[in-house]
């Protein structure tokens, strides 16, 4: 006994631990939600350990086995469903839920046996373990190892609380009392093995977190806020990558932007940009915003041919778009500068030529497309005969 109270002792240290490290996370990554609710999940879990370990056979057991239990499940449930931000069906689970921590209750208050109290706690905690279960397939990608090692012992730990209704039954049978029950050998092994899974769980939604805290931060410095493009930043270090096969470079720039800005307001200057990042984005190639209202497109492997084909379409379809923040009559263009770049040579080689193609664009009259000339492109590697012996 001497041993289980020390060891609940560590347990419950390194959970309050854990539960003030994920707080305090939480506020340095203004406020992250699945961690805030982690912390309350580790925070309940600590003073349920708290409560079995230094009163047994009080009350204050009988709180930590039937309310904090369900209690702690609806937080790790939370923090779950903060992660994968998958709202279909929570109001079903919650009045589920709700239900049947109402029904614990209500037999509680009528001096129900205690196998029908605790029927309803175990559904409970089971239902909110399932719901997250779900909420991680709904929105998983399973070629993703963390994921799916979470939706395994999110469905072990689902798994065992649901093993626990037939096991009571078999095991104690229907005139079960709380102190033979929580004191049982049974029930301490399950608590062991929940305990397992359930520091897998908490160690897998952190690396979870982690992860996506570093591909937000990843996607903010590679993409720009406005209009979720490729930014300067990233579309130079892709252009400094030499293309094996070549390509083209499509550089664009809204005419007349300054105008609009002035005429209508900048919030209209904003929303006709995104309308212009809507168009290239759909093309499917690597699009960026480089400046205010400039935008570069990357074809790797395209000709000048090609390239000017997709300006053209470009360029109709923003000239014939209605924006909605300007006057009923009001129609824009754009001018675009056209350049390839040869066999290992690096995009980049490309942008000078692409925006001398472009300011020729603007000098003769914008509104068109205009392509670096032949003079100007690098030369092609001539391609090596081989002859006959």
């Amino acid at each position: 006994m001497t041993t289980l109270v020390g060891l609940n002792i560590v347990i419950a240290s390194m959970l309050g631990l854990l539960a003030l490290l994920c707080a305090v996370a939480s506020l340095a990554l203004r406020r992250n939600v699945p961690l805030a609710w982690l912390a309350g999940a580790l925070s309940v879990g600590t003073v349920q350990t708290l409560f079995l370990t230094f009163a047994p056979g009080t009350v204050l057991e009988f709180i930590s086995a039937m309310a904090l239990a369900p209690f702690g499940f609806w937080l790790a449930n939370n923090t779950i469903h903060a992660l994968k931000d998958e709202k279909r069906w929570r109001r079903a689970f919650l009045t589920g839920f709700v239900g049947l921590c109402a029904g614990a209750v209500a037999l509680l208050v009528l001096g129900a046996p205690f196998f029908y109290q605790v029927l309803f706690v175990q559904l409970a905690c089971t239902l909110a373990m399932l719901d997250a279960a779900l909420r991680i397939v709904s929105r998983m990608k399973w070629w993703r190892l963390l994921e799916v090692s979470l939706l395994l012992a999110v469905g072990t730990l689902t798994l065992v609380r649901l093993a626990r209704l037939p096991l009571l039954v078999w095991y104690f049978g229907f005139d079960v009392d709380f102190a033979s029950f929580n004191g049982s050998a049974l029930e301490l092994g399950l608590l062991a093995v929940e305990s397992l899974v359930t520091l897998a769980i908490i160690t897998l939604v952190i690396s979870s977190i982690i992860a996506d805290t570093i591909a937000t931060f990843q996607q903010q410095s590679e993409r720009d806020g406005l209009t979720g493009l490729l930014n300067r930043r990233a579309v130079d270090a892709m252009a400094s990558q030499p293309g094996p096969a070549g390509g083209a470079v499509i550089f664009c720039d809204i005419d007349h932007f300054k105008q609009v800005n002035d005429r209508y307001g900048h919030q209209a200057g904003d929303a006709v940009i995104q309308a212009f990042a809507a168009i290239i984005e759909r093309t499917g190639h690597h699009a960026a915003r480089i400046g205010g209202e400039e935008f570069a497109l990357l074809l790797p492997g395209a000709g000048a041919a090609q390239a000017q084909g997709l300006a053209e379409m470009i360029r109709v379809r923003f000239n014939d778009m209605i924006h909605h923040a300007l006057a009923a009559d009001a129609r824009l263009s754009a001018s675009f500068g056209i350049a390839e770049y040869a066999a290992n040579e690096t995009p980049a080689g490309a942008f000078v030529r692409a925006d001398a193609a472009l300011y020729r664009a603007k000098e003769a009259g914008r509104n068109r497309v205009e392509t670096c000339p032949e003079a100007e492109r690098p030369a092609r590697p001539a391609t090596r005969r081989i002859q006959s012996v």
